[in-house]
């Protein structure tokens, strides 16, 4: 049996084969269009999403698997960990969170730690994967419940998004509903920082806009770790291997956006999700 393990939702972005290789338990969201309700990376694909997303004329929406859910991935658990850490979804954007502490009520005999990562997409994926790599090592609860509140100040994410008009329908920034029009036809640069969506610059074109991306990426200083994300941008190896020019090639972890985040900013978006050094 092994000390801890680790229990995420699908927004973590985490890739299928570290996961496996970890141990990690995904718990899937949902995506919703054309009155279809489907999970995650179980009932829709990635590259099915974006394929269908071209085609909607009504922007998808979304939703936070059920508690029972939850209850379900923390009982398999039982027998199997002593303790499960679930690294989830920020409590600001989503409510992941809740229904994850609704679903661990139902497991008594488990003891569950939940975790606000503050964070969405690699930003908590860099955090879930850290706290497994300390899992699988043989720490215990309280060293990667620290390791966690080390970790969370020096993650970085920031992106380039294709336009706003999806960002604008989700309701979940403020600024973007009062500034869509002002924004029209320009690149918006943001910053997610303690939960909080921030809008940081305004760019013309894709090209200046990655440029920008780039150089925001540099002035991070030195990093231990940097994945680039992307909502099906036809241009996310070009943007790896000029981030190549600041970090080692061969470490840069790349990942597709999932539906849930998808849906919410668009299609053709490009960031990054660094650790800075401590």
């Amino acid at each position: 049996m092994q000390r801890v393990r680790i229990l995420t939702d699908s927004t973590a972005d985490v890739p299928a084969d570290i996961a496996e290789r970890l141990g990690i338990v995904v718990v899937p969201a949902y995506v919703q269009f054309d009155g279809k309700s489907l999970r995650d990376g179980d009932q829709i694909s990635r590259e099915e999403f974006y394929r269908l997303l071209r085609t909607l004329k009504k922007p998808p929406t979304t939703a936070v698997p059920p508690a029972e859910e939850f209850a379900a991935a923390f009982r398999s658990l039982v027998g199997q960990a002593e303790e499960v850490i679930a690294i989830l979804l920020s409590t600001t954007l989503s409510g992941m969170y809740n229904a994850a502490w609704l679903g661990s009520r139902e497991v008594p005999e488990l003891k569950i730690h939940l975790v606000d990562s503050r964070q969405l997409a690699m930003g908590l994926g860099w955090q879930v994967i850290t706290a497994a790599e300390a899992a699988a090592e043989g720490m215990g609860s309280e060293e990667i419940l620290a390791l966690l509140a080390d970790l969370q100040p020096r993650i970085r994410v920031l992106a380039m998004l294709d336009g706003l008009d999806h960002l604008q329908h989700s309701g979940r920034v403020e600024w973007a509903r009062a500034m869509a029009v002002r924004l029209l036809r320009i690149k918006p640069l943001i910053e997610v920082r303690d939960g909080e969506v921030i809008l940081t610059g305004r760019v013309r074109t894709r090209r200046r806009a990655v440029e920008r991306l780039v150089e925001m990426t540099a002035a991070l200083g030195p990093l231990e770790r940097l994945a680039v994300m992307h909502s099906a941008a036809s241009d996310v190896e070009m943007f790896r291997r000029r981030l190549g020019e600041i970090f080692p090639l061969d470490q840069i972890l790349v990942t597709q956006v999932g539906p849930v985040v998808g849906a919410h900013i668009g299609p053709h978006a490009l960031g990054v999700a660094a650790i800075t050094a401590a």
